[in-house]
């Protein structure tokens, strides 16, 4: 009996842990390579309709982007929003494209990629 209620326990602890880990990492990030950029002109707008009617607005970019190491490579990326002008974006690439984003203040940008964006 007390074998089968250790045994449910450490089940019930990594039930737990897989949760909080699922609830925890963005797993769009994980792996991802960083690259970054700056905003330097309105997205391109496309509308979408969905089947109940409402209509849905993306906003399509097109820039070139810089790695850590200053290495140049032009992403092609969708929001939601319109993001704003001059905004230093730090870009999460993946082998299928841009997977996220955060804006980051200009001086948390590796150097050789600050220097390609003055």
């Amino acid at each position: 009996m007390k074998k089968f209620l250790l045994t449910i326990a450490i089940l019930f602890v990594v039930c737990l842990g897989a949760l909080y880990a699922l609830m925890t990492i963005d797993f769009n990030r994980m792996n991802a390579d960083h690259y970054y950029l700056q905003i330097t002109q309105d997205g391109e707008v496309s509308e979408s309709r969905a089947s109940d009617g409402k209509v849905y607005k993306d906003y399509n970019y097109k820039l070139p982007a810089y790695n850590e190491d200053g290495k140049e490579r032009e992403l092609e990326f969708m929001t939601q929003k319109n993001l704003r002008k001059d905004a230093y974006l730090k870009m999460y690439v993946k082998k299928d494209g841009v997977s996220s984003y955060d804006e980051v203040k200009f001086e948390e940008i590796p150097e050789k990629a600050q220097a390609k964006l003055k």
